[in-house]
């Protein structure tokens, strides 16, 4: 039944809308992944995140939130294994991490 549905998705839709309103400022850059489906992709990017790595956000929607497209030669081994693990396994970990922006400066 749609009403149905349409209760499980709102209250989704609303918290996701109420993270891009407060966090949409010109100091603030993140994405926002869906947890629920394999290599987790990306829902949202702000216009900071954007312009900070130089993927616009077409080129950013739907990869894998690990940033794997952002790896270059300089990218610890470790550190993708660390945050893949995490990400597998719904754990918190802290690490360092050289990503690469689309212009390939680290």
């Amino acid at each position: 039944m749609v009403v149905a549905k349409r209760g499980l998705v709102a209250p989704q839709n609303t918290f996701l809308e109420n993270v891009i309103r407060r966090c949409s400022n010109s100091d603030c850059s993140f994405i926002l992944a869906n947890a629920q489906i394999i290599d987790y992709p990306i829902v949202y990017c702000n216009d900071g995140f954007s312009k900070m790595v130089g993927y616009s956000r077409a080129e950013i929607m739907q990869k894998p939130c690990s940033l794997s497209f952002m790896y270059g030669d300089q990218t610890d081994p470790l550190s993708i294994q660390r945050i893949q693990f995490s990400l597998d396994n719904n754990r918190t970990e802290q690490t360092e991490i050289g990503l690469y922006k689309k212009n390939n400066v680290s």
